[in-house]
């Protein structure tokens, strides 16, 4: 497992239910994970059951999963996936809900009805799809419209008639009044809160949505039947509701929200809950799955499962680290009551109590529960924790919890562009022995020095820090006298103090990365070599490249705290590669970047520039250079006038050490195909990007051409005409 890389995964092919209340899905990591363990067998522990898509991507990878799963809604949502419902099945039961009848009113025409309008196209009655509304004002300003005459979505002004329509259901209806009494009583201490997370609905969608649940409620349905209504329910609950107040004072809520249609988000439900993977065993604890794999549900929390588990085998514990998230357990609140009832929502009372739901509580939390782990894992135990939407403060408060909480730190790797942390930890007993660090602010400021030492470029502030908390565990902290209340203020702030202007390191907000001003930087950047190693890779190899090996390539070259960002990996293979077709996203060398052709074109470029540089009277040399770079010099009465460097790479760091070995005007001549490439470096680099604004010119192998073709005595004032950040094929003014 030391040698374990950043895993890349695949981004997701479609929308997943409940997406943007869970945990970002990376698909295709904690699997690659798990193949990784060295002997097969034993139960693989989630102790978080936030995230229900890595959970089922490990089941379905031929692993046994035990997770507790404290909320309702979530331990349906991994239900209803292990065993997705055929868009025909999902669809007869809208069909069958769409025919009842509520009086002597069809449903689905009856619950369109309440969002019809004009079409602001055609001016046609239809049924918008959605309305804007103003926090404000409390009212619609804008709608869209499914026209089935226009045939397409069209937005438009409400009218006096919309906002009236809107307006004419109130919250202190009888619909509201069950909606809030399905959850928790009228004199019930958390009625207050559930009433906030009512907050989230307009009082029509309300309505329309218990309008659509008496159909289940009041009816005796077969179970399959329930469970179909359910999951089209439940996808109609989440698409209507809007963000709730915001978490603290820098988060921000928008000024408008959407009512979406009802009736339109039950049908979305067939395109996104349904699936063709084959079912997943799913058991309640104490059953275990098969060994083939499957999943185990603990319906509480995991200080009620830990004494149940002496005689259990556990292989490993992959730890998807929560964010604090209190709309979305109000709002399972919700769900959960409207569902199932007062008693179903019972469990989540507790978290709807919570007035303090921060990162400091959250970190105290994850501690706690990963203690209660550690006190029956043996050691030497493989752990793997992983940071979707990683930030900051997520970063911070899961390695210190899991650190405090008795595990040791073996390497973080994380990419800034993905937002993707993957840290690596062993369960380890005696950790507590270690005396803990006196100065941790020194720690801070060492480790991200050298990483950006190492790297010999800028580094993205995840970075810096991932690389400030490694040196932090390893020296004891948090240690076990402080609580998180204490330590995690004083974590962000010895941060915000150290990695700092007036400690030497430079931020740069455009890239978020930071540099300190005593490194110079390097002629062998990290991003250069990442590039010279793709290449290779690809001149190595004649056939496609599967572009999942490429980037495993790259990343086992450069681990941890080194792992390459995705947009530099891209843009090299964009620079020097193009896709192939096929099933698989594949890469193959350009054929205008084959090596034999590329020295064709260095010679070509080095004989025209002679042939120029001769003809207005200069004396040109060939000096030394590094690599395969051609260095001329265009010299006059014995003084350097001009210094061309001439390469088929996008490696400019190696070019800086031969700024005193040539004249004051330098140029640099690369295939116009590096231009993407040199853009991101630069842009990336801001200490590098300087030093060639103020020394350096970059020309395009096709502009040199095109000068050879008319000459003249202004050459020099020309180069400049064709901006190299820019490949584009218009011909410039010359």
């Amino acid at each position: 497992m030391n040698n374990q890389p950043f895993i890349r995964g695949e981004p997701p092919k479609s929308i997943y239910p409940l997406q943007t209340c869970l945990p970002a899905y990376r698909p295709q990591v904690v699997s690659a994970w798990l193949k990784q363990l060295p002997t097969p067998g034993g139960i693989i522990l989630f102790p978080f059951g936030g995230s229900p898509q890595v959970v089922l991507e490990a089941a379905r990878s031929g692993y046994q999963i035990l997770t507790p799963v404290h909320n309702p809604i979530l331990r349906f949502l991994i239900e209803s996936l292990a065993h997705p419902p055929s868009k025909e099945e999902l669809g007869s039961a809208l069909a069958k809900l769409a025919s009842s009848y509520k009086g002597k009113e069809r449903l689905q025409p009856l619950i369109l009805s309440l969002y019809e309008t004009d079409c602001p196209q055609c001016g046609e009655k239809t049924s918008a799809s959605s309305f804007t509304w103003s926090r404000i004002t409390q009212e619609p300003v804008q709608k869209t419209c499914r026209c089935s005459r226009c045939g397409e979505d069209t937005q438009g002004a409400v009218s006096s008639d919309d906002i009236q329509k809107a307006l004419d259901f109130q919250e202190n209806s009888p619909t509201h009044a069950r909606a809030l009494t399905r959850v928790a009583a009228p004199d019930d201490p958390i009625r207050f809160q559930v009433e906030n997370a009512l907050g989230s609905y307009t009082p029509r969608s309300v309505y329309a949505l218990f309008t659509v649940l008496n159909k289940l409620t009041g009816s005796n349905l077969p179970a399959e039947e329930t469970n179909l209504l359910e999951i089209l329910l439940l996808h109609a609950f989440y698409r209507c509701s809007q963000p709730l107040d915001p978490l603290g004072q820098d988060d921000e809520i928008d000024e408008f929200y959407r009512e979406e249609n009802v009736w339109f988000a039950l049908e979305e439900t067939l395109d996104i809950w349904c699936g063709e993977e084959d079912s997943l065993p799913i058991t309640t604890w104490p059953t275990l799955p098969p060994q083939s794999g499957g999943i185990c549900l603990f319906p509480g929390r995991i200080r009620e499962l830990i004494p149940q588990l002496s005689d259990i085998q556990l292989q490993s514990v992959v730890m998807v680290f929560p964010k604090p998230t209190p709309s979305f357990w109000a709002l399972s609140a919700l769900w959960t009551g409207w569902l199932w009832g007062q008693e179903a929502a019972a469990p989540l009372r507790s978290i709807l109590s919570i007035k303090k739901f921060d990162w400091p509580w959250l970190t105290k939390a994850i501690e706690l529960t990963l203690s209660e782990i550690h006190e029956i894992l043996p050691s030497g135990i493989p752990c793997f924790g992983l940071l979707p939407e990683i930030e900051i403060k997520s970063l911070l408060a899961a390695v210190s919890a899991a650190s405090r909480a008795g595990y040791k730190l073996d390497k973080i790797a994380l990419d800034p562009d993905l937002l993707l942390g993957e840290t690596y930890w062993v369960s380890q007993k005696g950790i507590f022995d270690l005396k803990p660090s006196s100065d941790y602010r020194e720690l801070i400021r060492t480790a991200g020095f050298n990483l950006l030492q190492e790297a010999g470029e800028p580094k993205h502030t995840l970075s810096i820090y991932g690389t400030g908390m490694i040196s932090l565990v390893a020296e004891g902290f948090p240690g076990k006298d402080q609580d998180p209340d204490q330590y995690f203020p004083q974590l962000l702030k010895d941060y915000e103090d150290n990695i700092a202007y007036r400690q030497g390191f430079l931020h740069y907000p455009d890239s978020e990365n930071w540099w300190h001003q005593e490194l110079k930087p390097s002629s062998s950047p990290q991003s250069d070599m990442v590039e010279q190693q793709i290449v290779e890779l690809l001149v190595k190899t004649n056939n496609p490249i599967p572009e999942r090996d490429i980037f495993q390539h790259i990343y086992q070259n450069f681990p941890t705290q080194l792992t390459p960002r995705e947009g530099l990996i891209l843009a090299c293979l964009e620079s020097y590669a193009q896709i192939t077709p096929g099933l698989i996203s594949s890469w193959q060398l350009k054929p205008n970047e084959d090596p034999g052709r590329r020295v064709k074109d260095l010679a070509e470029i080095e004989h025209q520039l002679l042939e120029i540089g001769e003809e207005l009277g200069y004396t040109v040399n060939k000096k030394s250079a590094p690599g395969r770079v051609i260095h001329l010099q265009w010299e006059k009465n014995g003084s350097s006038q001009s210094s061309f460097f001439i390469s088929a790479s996008g490696l400019l760091g190696r070019l800086l050490e031969e700024q005193k070995n040539s004249a004051d005007t330098r140029w640099i001549i690369l295939p116009g195909s590096r231009a993407g490439l040199i853009h991101y470096k630069l842009k990336q680099n801001p200490p590098l990007s300087e030093i060639i604004e103020q020394g350096w010119g970059l020309v395009k192998f096709r502009h040199i051409r095109r000068l050879a073709e008319v000459r003249g005595p202004n050459f020099l004032d020309r180069l400049d005409l064709d901006p190299f950040q820019s490949d584009s094929p218009q011909l410039p003014l010359i």
